[in-house]
């Protein structure tokens, strides 16, 4: 694509109206040491993929801003001092808070690496969301791993007109597309059934209000997060055990992957003044083939009135993801979702002030399900051990009101054998260590039956 989509609008907004770069990262680690040529010809392929680009605004009023290649020539960061190896979550860590990335300048991705003091190897992939969500990252990771020799360079897509004209045209049909979607919000709206779940925007659930799950009020979320510093946990199971355990209780990967995440925070006393927990469950809305989208996910939002019990029935869950899927699949979508193309031609102060009146707010836990990337693992020469992936916003003000999530979140990805996820702790005031998180997601998945290892 070679402007700025729907989906990728939210990451674009919240870096212009809070001043936010969300970031996503990839994690490997190696018990043996990584050869550093293989680290270089990594960044060597990434710089070919669709990684590689910048965004440049365009001179017309209403235009949506344009996808370029990157300038840049990019380059591996290795570190020279080695680290303790039960320090790389917090060296990993560090590098997603920290690392400077541009979309505008073309820095949209940034390659490290470290050694460990027993001689293995870390190495971090960091990428703006607003160039790629985590489909389209953790391809670019597995087609650069099997790119290493033998690859092609691909060259930038020739333009068709003039750039002020392609401006021109496309401001028009940025009218027409708002013009038309306030139509659809209109027809959503009255017809029955209208106004059934999905958020196409699970990163600020403001921004794609989901008008059938209820107000859920709490404490705000700055209050309960004076320091905007979320609490981290990795753990890796192994998918074997996993599917035991969801099988055995009625369930799927997915529907028990929500329900650990969402027990985790019950048991921190999260949901103690008996308010429900609602759940935003990211949904990939890539076709197979062709769709070279940066952001191409929408999402569902599920209420849980009460807490999954450990070991129990996992048959509730799943049927509350399944209909709520069904209804996405159907088109069935609120009335807000038709109005992002008029949200992205209003001032930012007119958008600001419409997300900020939401009554819903970001879901309590965002369970981020990415599915399997077999070959994943294969981003060398030397297979690696474990890879993750998460992602966080850079630049919240902790003397601000505003923040990037409410309870936790956490990222699912699968790859040859074993399952990682990754869980954000946001509310300090009940997952205000990285400990009190390891301590609530052990305990879940030791009550499921899970065999599990932390990082």
């Amino acid at each position: 694509m070679t402007r700025l989509q729907d989906q990728d609008f939210t990451y674009w907004f919240l870096s212009e109206a809070f001043g936010w770069d969300v970031v996503l990262q990839l994690v490997w680690t190696w018990p043996q040491g990584l050869p550093e040529d293989d680290i270089h010809a990594v960044v060597s392929v990434l710089s070919d993929g669709p990684l590689h680009r910048r965004i440049v605004r365009s001179r017309v009023p209403l235009a949506r801003p344009r996808w370029e290649r990157s300038p840049v020539t990019p380059a591996a960061r290795v570190d020279d001092e080695p680290i303790d190896d039960d320090a790389v979550e917090a060296w990993a860590r560090r590098e997603l808070e920290t690392v400077d990335l541009d979309a505008e300048e073309g820095r949209c991705w940034a390659v490290r690496s470290v050694r460990t003091r027993s001689g293995g190897t870390a190495l971090s992939l960091t990428c703006l969301h607003l160039v790629a969500d985590g489909r389209s990252m953790t391809a670019a990771a597995v087609s650069a791993g099997v790119s290493i020799t033998g690859r092609e360079s691909s060259s930038p897509q020739a333009r068709r007109l003039p750039l002020v004209v392609d401006d021109v045209v496309d401001a028009v049909g940025q009218i027409v597309g708002a013009a038309g979607g306030v139509g659809r919000a209109v027809v959503a709206a009255l017809r029955p059934g209208g106004s059934r779940p999905t958020d196409d925007c699970l990163t600020d659930d403001r921004l794609t209000e989901d008008t059938a799950t209820p107000p859920i009020t709490r404490t705000p979320a700055h209050v309960r997060a004076p320091r905007a510093e979320p609490a981290w946990a990795t753990v890796t199971v192994d998918l074997d055990s996993w599917d035991a355990a969801a099988h055995r209780h009625g369930g799927t990967r997915n529907s028990l992957f929500v329900a650990v995440v969402a027990g985790a925070l019950y048991s921190t006393g999260y949901a103690d003044d008996g308010l429900p927990v609602k759940v935003g469950i990211p949904m990939s809305l890539r076709r197979d083939t062709g769709d070279d989208r940066a952001n191409a996910t929408g999402g569902v939002s599920i209420v849980l009135t009460e807490r999954p019990v450990a070991g129990g029935d996992l048959t509730h869950i799943r049927g509350l993801c399944r209909d709520a899927f069904a209804a996405l699949s159907a088109g069935r979508r609120p009335a807000m979702i038709h109005l992002q193309p008029l949200l992205q031609i209003l001032p930012l102060s007119v958008v600001t002030a419409l997300v900020m009146s939401g009554e819903n707010g970001m879901p309590d836990v965002v369970a981020s399900n990415l599915g399997r990337a077999d070959g994943l693992l294969d981003i060398g020469s030397v297979p690696a051990s474990k890879v993750a992936f998460r992602g966080t916003a850079q630049h919240v003000d902790p003397d601000g009101t505003r923040r990037f999530g409410e309870g936790v979140q956490s990222w699912y990805l699968e790859s040859d054998g074993r399952a990682t996820f990754a869980v954000a702790g946001f509310d300090e005031s009940r997952v205000g260590s990285a400990r009190a998180l390891t301590v609530a997601l052990s305990g879940e998945l030791t009550d499921w039956g899970v065999q599990h290892e932390f990082w």
